[in-house]
């Protein structure tokens, strides 16, 4: 049998996208190890409306803002994910989805990122950018919180990480495992 020496984009992002999401869940402090000194990070939403997002580069002062942001016991729950090849052997990676952090409401995202290529079957992500898709004011905030609690409309609890993926997708130190997109070694 023949193998591609190269890993499909579309099969480069699946995993990329189990692997980041479930990091993000599990250990989001280790998620800057998927990044470089020349990366690009925005995360932002609808809600700060008077604020711009602000462009980060760079691992350590993506490291920074990731801790700005206090992701804990998120989840994320991904309605697709597409990705083409691009430049240089690049995968560019669009995610849609909802996301919930430390038991607030879910809320609906896009996430786009660039992965690099730094061998065949290893890549960094170069850029990324996060947005919310929804308007919420702290009241309503409050009000989906109540409802979010539990269990979703439809009376079952939200998958954690993509798909049902457990985090299995972890080493012992903590890093992500499988060939698909890593963290830069």
């Amino acid at each position: 049998m023949v193998m591609d020496a190269q890993p499909s984009p579309q099969n480069v992002g699946r995993e990329f996208v189990r692997q980041y999401y479930t990091l993000l869940n599990k250990a989001p402090d280790f998620l800057h190890r998927f990044y470089n000194n020349s990366s690009s990070f925005v995360h932002g939403g609808l809600d700060a409306k008077s604020q711009e997002a602000t462009l980060v580069i760079g691992q350590k002062q993506i490291q920074s803002k990731i801790q700005q942001l206090n992701f804990r016991d998120c989840h994320a729950k991904i309605s697709q994910v597409d990705s083409q090849a691009t430049l240089g052997n690049g995968v560019v990676v669009q995610v849609t989805g909802e996301l919930s952090n430390d038991g607030q409401p879910m809320r609906r995202f896009t996430q786009t990122f660039v992965l690099a290529a730094q061998s065949p079957k290893k890549y960094y992500v170069h850029n990324d950018i996060f947005r919310y898709q929804d308007v919420y004011t702290d009241d309503e905030l409050d009000e989906a919180g109540d409802r979010a609690n539990g269990t979703d409309e439809d009376g079952l609890h939200g998958a954690d990480g993509v798909g049902g993926v457990d985090a299995g997708a972890l080493g012992a130190d903590g890093q992500p495992l499988g060939v698909g997109a890593g963290p830069p070694g």
